[in-house]
């Protein structure tokens, strides 16, 4: 009876353990529409409505994000567009790349514009209500929901699981008791979702290559895709 009641307690500890390194798959969906409606207004006339309707109504990029060891690294992965989109609509860079270091509480960006920039400095402190009784599942993991507001007026809605322990999220969310697996910015129309975690133990560089620029925090540099 007593070697029943110690496997039992090793399944449960066992069923307790939290996921600490791997790679997440984010689908990044953009209503490319209304966000160039939006930016552009009904200012710009025939010729801007005749560029929007030649695009795509939505955009879908693939990124990766890995992370091991309090660490993360968020970069473009590929595109699941089936008609292309005008490059200097798509507001893509897929050499841009997001280090994060949680534990430290720093990051440091590869921004390419008409060269590399090593952007660094301190991890935004994101203050996040927690919305009560909210959860699904992402990527086969339960989640809790959670907002916040960035910038005085950029709203953000998230997902997250405690079921991976480190407070990290794509580009550079954080703060959440876990992993943020979701994210909907409705100004931006954009939102970001797992599709996949795989469990692993990747290797994650912090980024040195470029021309550097230190900021004062992440609060510079979120809101990209």
């Amino acid at each position: 009876m007593l070697s029943v009641i110690l496997l039992c307690c090793a399944g449960w500890i066992n069923a307790q353990k939290f996921i600490e390194s791997g790679t997440i798959e984010f689908e990044v969906k953009t209503n490319l529409h209304k966000s160039l409606n939006a930016m552009w207004g009904d200012e710009e006339g025939d010729w801007a409505k005749q560029l929007i309707a030649s695009q795509p109504q939505f955009t879908l990029n693939y990124y990766k994000y890995v992370f091991n060891n309090n660490k993360a690294e968020y970069k473009f992965d590929r595109s699941g567009d089936t008609k292309k989109v005008t490059p200097w609509l798509s507001n893509v860079n897929e050499d841009d790349l997001w280090y994060n270091d949680y534990q430290n509480k720093k990051f440091v960006n590869q921004k390419a514009i008409d060269d590399n920039y090593i952007i660094s400095g301190d991890l935004k402190n994101i203050k996040w209500k927690l919305v009560p009784n909210d959860v699904t599942v992402i990527a086969g993991l339960n989640c809790r929901k959670a907002q916040t507001v960035l910038f005085d007026s950029v709203y953000v809605f998230a997902y997250y699981t405690d079921e991976i322990a480190i407070s990290g999220g794509p580009m550079s969310l954080n703060g959440l008791p876990g992993m943020i697996l979701g994210v909907t910015i409705p100004r931006m129309y954009t939102s970001w979702i797992a599709t996949q975690v795989v469990l692993g133990e990747p290797t994650i560089k912090e980024p040195t290559k470029g021309k550097k620029n230190r900021v004062g925090n992440a609060g510079n540099s979120d809101g990209s895709r």
